[in-house]
């Protein structure tokens, strides 16, 4: 057996799973309704996709038989991408959570538990209607 053939198949079980978790997040997006939702299927399966994807990739391009300076260069540029990735989604999803709490965008009471339930007045919150006398 050809061990390229065995690598491209190895690779292959990586980036088919992380291609369905990146998709499965654009699906969520615009399926889930609360906010919350959203962030989840934004940033959990969306990083774990792109890992695996990584990881594939990674594995193909090692394994080449023609394994150049050229692809050092692709792989380099996958781990600044990745971790971009692994910097921003985190910092992303906490502040989208943080501004979907405090505007009240995070579905209705039902969908909470005790302790995510905003308290009534927050100091940098505002009031649509104005101050009440």
């Amino acid at each position: 057996m050809n061990w390229h053939l065995l690598f491209d198949a190895l690779s292959l079980l990586f980036i088919l799973p992380g291609a369905f978790m990146v998709f499965s997040a654009a699906v969520g997006t615009v399926r889930f309704g609360s906010t919350m939702a959203r962030v989840h299927a934004i940033t959990k399966p969306q990083t774990t996709g792109l890992l695996l994807m990584f990881v594939g990739t990674f594995i193909r391009l090692v394994s080449s038989p023609d394994f150049s300076v050229h692809h050092r260069g692709d792989l380099g540029m996958l781990v600044l991408l990745v971790l971009f990735a692994l910097m921003s989604n985190p910092v992303t999803a906490q502040r989208l959570g943080r501004v979907a709490r405090r505007e009240g965008l995070y579905g209705g009471p039902g969908q909470l538990s005790r302790n995510d339930r905003p308290a009534d007045y927050h100091p940098k919150r505002v009031d649509p209607e104005g101050p009440k006398d």
